[in-house]
C-alpha cells in the first residue's frame, strides 16, 4: 500500500454517496484539519467540523448529542478512518446517536473497503509509472543514476544483471488498444519481464537481463499468437547498463529489418550486411536506390522482395505470388529491361538486392 496515501475529495464523495445508499442517512467525510471535504448534504462541504478534531486527537469515536455541541457539528456519530493503523480522516453519520450506533460498523466497513480498493489501484498505477520512468531513463539518457536504479527497482522486486538488452515490439492493427494494453501487461509480467513501457503510437519497449535472452526469443515468437495481434519485434545488442541506449538503437534497426521482411522477430546480433548499409551516408543510399529501382512500381518491388525471400527460387516465389513460374520469369525480364540489371544474373541480382535493402533503412 502507498505509504502517504491521501483521501481526495472525489474519493471521499464516492464513499459518502455509497454509504448513504446503504444506510439511508446523511454522511460527511472530514479532513484531519476539520474541513468537510465531502457530504451527501452539499451545503456542508467546505464547512468546519470541530468534532473531527476531537476524533483526531483521541483516535476514537465521538458522539454529538446536540447540534453545535462542537462548532460546526450536528447531532450524530463520528468515526476515525483507520487503515493499516494510520488515521486518514473522519467519517460521520448525521442523526440521533441512539439510531446511528447500530450503523457504525457497516459505515466503517464500507469506507474501509472503498479506500483499500483505491489504494490498490493507486499502488498498481504507481508501479506502472515507475517501470516506465526507469525504462525511459535507461534508453534515452546517457547518465544512469545508480542510486535511482537501486532505490526504484526494489518495489518491482526486480534486479538488473550486469548485462542486459532492449527489445522493441511493434504492434499492428490496434482495434482495441485499451484491452490489448491489459493483455500485454499481464503477459509480460507473467513471463518475468518487469521493465517495459508503451511508446506512442504503437510500440512497447522492454528491458531484459542477459539470462532472459533465450527465453525472451521463445516468448516473443509464440505468445503473441494467443493475443490475436500482429506484431514484429527487434532485439537489441547485449551490453552493460550504460550501453542500453545503444541497445535500443540496435533494437530499432532490427525491428526495421523485421518489418521490411515481414518477420516476427529479428535479432541485431544476426544482422551483418544491413549493419554495414546503415552506416552509409543517407544521400548515397538514396542516390543508389533511385538509380537502380527508382522506376519500378510498388508491385514490382514486392515481387523482388518475394523472389529474394525464397532465395531466387522461381517455383517457390511463384507459389507465394499465386502466378505461374513462366509469368514470374516474364515479369523479372521486364524488371531487367527497366533497370538495366537482370535479377536472374548473380552479379546483377546482388546489386538489386542491395538497393532493396538500402530502401528499407
Amino acid at each position: 500500500m502507498k505509504e502517504h496515501f491521501q483521501i481526495s475529495p472525489s474519493l471521499a464523495q464516492m464513499i459518502v454517496d455509497a454509504a448513504k445508499e446503504v444506510i439511508g442517512k446523511d454522511i460527511n467525510f472530514i479532513h484531519l484539519d476539520g474541513k468537510v471535504i465531502a457530504s451527501t448534504d452539499s451545503s456542508r462541504i467546505g464547512s468546519f467540523h470541530a468534532a473531527a478534531l476531537q476524533v483526531r486527537e483521541t483516535e476514537s469515536v465521538i458522539e454529538v448529542s446536540e447540534n453545535e455541541m462542537f462548532k460546526g457539528a450536528r447531532k450524530g456519530i463520528n468515526y476515525p478512518v483507520m487503515i493499516n493503523q494510520k488515521l486518514l480522516g473522519v467519517i460521520g453519520i448525521s442523526g440521533d446517536p441512539e439510531e446511528c450506533r447500530s450503523l457504525g460498523f457497516l459505515l466503517t466497513k464500507i469506507t474501509e473497503v472503498l479506500i483499500k480498493e483505491q489504494m490498490i489501484k493507486t499502488a498498481v498505477q504507481s508501479l506502472d509509472e515507475l517501470r516506465s520512468s526507469i525504462v525511459r531513463m535507461l534508453i534515452f539518457e546517457n547518465e544512469k543514476e545508480d542510486t535511482f536504479m537501486n532505490e526504484h527497482l526494489q518495489p518491482l522486486q526486480y534486479e538488473l544483471e550486469e548485462r542486459a538488452f532492449v527489445a522493441v515490439i511493434h504492434l499492428q492493427g490496434l482495434n482495441n488498444a485499451s484491452s490489448l494494453s491489459v493483455k500485454m501487461k499481464g503477459m509480460l509480467i507473467e513471463q518475468g519481464i518487469q521493465l517495459f513501457t508503451y511508446l506512442f503510437p504503437s510500440q512497447y519497449v522492454l528491458i531484459m537481463n542477459e539470462s532472459q535472452y533465450k527465453a525472451a526469443l521463445q516468448i516473443l515468437h509464440t505468445r503473441f499468437r494467443s493475443m490475436d495481434v500482429s506484431c514484429s519485434v527487434g532485439i537489441g545488442s547485449l551490453g552493460v547498463i550504460a550501453e542500453l541506449t545503444e541497445s535500443y538503437a540496435h533494437a530499432k534497426l532490427a525491428l526495421k529489418y523485421a518489418l521490411s521482411k515481414k518477420e516476427t522477430v529479428c535479432e541485431y546480433e544476426k544482422l551483418d550486411l544491413e549493419m554495414i548499409m546503415e552506416n552509409i551516408d543517407s544521400h548515397i543510399r538514396n542516390d543508389y536506390t533511385v538509380k537502380l529501382i527508382g522506376n519500378l512500381s510498388e508491385e514490382e518491388i514486392n515481387l523482388l522482395h518475394t523472389y529474394y525471400r525464397h532465395n531466387l527460387s522461381l517455383k517457390r516465389a511463384a507459389e507465394e505470388l499465386f502466378i505461374h513460374k513462366n509469368t514470374l520469369q516474364y515479369r523479372l525480364e521486364k524488371i531487367a529491361e527497366k533497370t538495366g540489371v537482370n535479377p536472374r544474373d548473380y552479379h546483377d541480382s546482388v546489386k538489386l538486392y542491395i538497393a532493396l535493402l538500402l530502401q528499407t533503412l
